[in-house]
């Protein structure tokens, strides 16, 4: 074989290396890097396992991830997603919109999405998503119709019933044991299921409004309600209501508002709850009193922790991990890290991967900018191919020089042989 021949193949090999590189390059760079803290969270989706995956919105975005090691999920174009829920029977994705009245069905962890519309004809967005994963109910709240019902069959989701509302909706919780056990939380009202959703009837026997409404996945279902000015409250059936104030610094006379109240997922007897006191008769003045946590389905609550001077809004427990939890408050929609969490985040240099999740190998603020190896080497590889043509460039001009005085020699002695003739 020639040395030309042999450099045209080194040189096709490199090309087809350097492509190939290039593009294996291109197609990670289109993955969206990890972050380790959130900014500005609107919903969150616990794991229903220890070091599972978490789901959360921030910013009109959806990010899959546990504590330090945030990822970006792939929503549909123009979606601002509002709200989120997963099946806890099959891992079934559904995120709801914010700019229209419109849900979104993943089976693959936001791989694909398949777009549910609801029915009606009017203009709002999706506020809160929950799921009976048992009998395959989704339920959709939103802010300018009610709350909508549907079934999700696999293929499709089939609509059938409504709860008409004039006030929009703040919360929706389902049971997943099979019971139907379902409530709806407006500013004002609070409503339980009946027939599975087909209807549905006011809560009317609880001695101030909800304000915060939580569901444990105990056998029965535990639902537990937080009120404007009576502390706790708990029920297995969503009639007969217990008060569960021990330990929360409630007293008779005093107002006892519940801020927001959530159950670990992954441990259905450890819940969290948020408070404030109110004191005073015509001007109240109402004074922030922490999370506190009870790991006895609200038996006895022992102080978590308290937050200075600002009234914890929302509460995001890690689950399967006893006092840690994450915290919204008023003043910030940043995740702040109370009890155990504390030592977690701090710890989070070491997380260790999840499936479906990226773990960085230390937590960062934002994506950093590094080296690209891939790209180096499809550009050294190309580098190379660029060498081997100019050596077989050089190989043919010198071949082609060595050819020209032979070539007039010829030439001489043909014109000297006609002379001759």
């Amino acid at each position: 074989m020639s040395l030309r021949k042999l450099l045209m193949m080194m040189v096709t090999l490199l090309l087809i290396g350097a492509v190939f590189v290039g593009m294996v390059s291109a197609l990670e760079t289109e993955q969206k890097p990890t972050v380790a803290t959130l900014q500005n969270v609107r919903d969150f989706a616990p794991a229903y396992e220890i070091d599972g995956v978490n789901y959360a919105i921030d910013a009109g975005e959806l990010f899959a991830g546990i504590p330090g090691a945030w990822r970006s999920v792939a929503t549909p174009e123009g979606v601002i997603v509002n709200a989120v829920a997963v099946s806890r029977q099959d891992g079934t994705l559904y995120i709801g919109a914010a700019n229209e009245l419109v849900i979104y069905r993943s089976a693959d962890n936001g791989e694909s999405w398949v777009r549910i519309p609801l029915d009606t004809n009017a203009i709002g967005g999706v506020t809160d998503i929950a799921v009976d994963g048992s009998n395959r109910l989704v339920f959709v709240g939103t802010d300018t119709d009610g709350l909508h019902r549907l079934r999700d069959v696999g293929a499709s989701m089939i609509e059938g019933g409504q709860l008409v509302l004039d006030e929009p909706v703040l919360e929706v919780i389902a049971a997943s044991d099979g019971s139907g056990m379902a409530l709806v939380r407006t500013m004002w009202n609070l409503y339980r299921a009946e027939d599975f959703g087909l209807r549905w009837v006011a809560v009317e026997n609880l001695p101030s409004p909800a304000t915060a409404v939580a569901i444990a996945e105990t056998n029965p279902a535990t639902v537990y309600v937080g009120t404007a000015s009576s502390g706790m409250r708990m029920s297995q059936d969503g009639i007969n209501w217990q008060a569960v104030n021990n330990g929360l610094n409630y007293a008779p006379g005093s107002q006892l508002f519940i801020d927001d109240v959530a159950v670990d997922a992954a441990q259905p007897q450890v819940v969290y709850v948020s408070s404030s006191l109110s004191v005073g008769g015509t001007s109240l003045h109402t004074t922030p009193l922490g999370v506190s946590m009870s790991t006895d389905s609200a038996q006895i609550w022992q102080p978590l922790e308290r937050v200075e001077n600002v009234a914890v809004t929302d509460l995001m427990p890690l689950s399967g991990r006893t006092g840690a939890v994450y915290a919204l408050t008023e003043a910030s929609r940043t995740p702040l890290a109370l009890g155990e969490a504390q030592a977690i985040e701090l710890a989070s240099v070491n997380v260790q991967p999840v499936e479906g999740v990226e773990a960085p190998l230390a937590p960062v603020v934002a994506a950093e900018e590094g080296v690209d190896i891939l790209s180096i080497l499809a550009w050294v590889l190309a580098g190379l191919a660029a060498v081997g043509l100019l050596a077989i460039l050089w190989l043919d001009l010198a071949r082609r020089r060595s050819a020209q005085p032979e070539t007039g020699v010829l030439a001489a002695q043909l014109i000297r042989n006609g002379k001759d003739a």
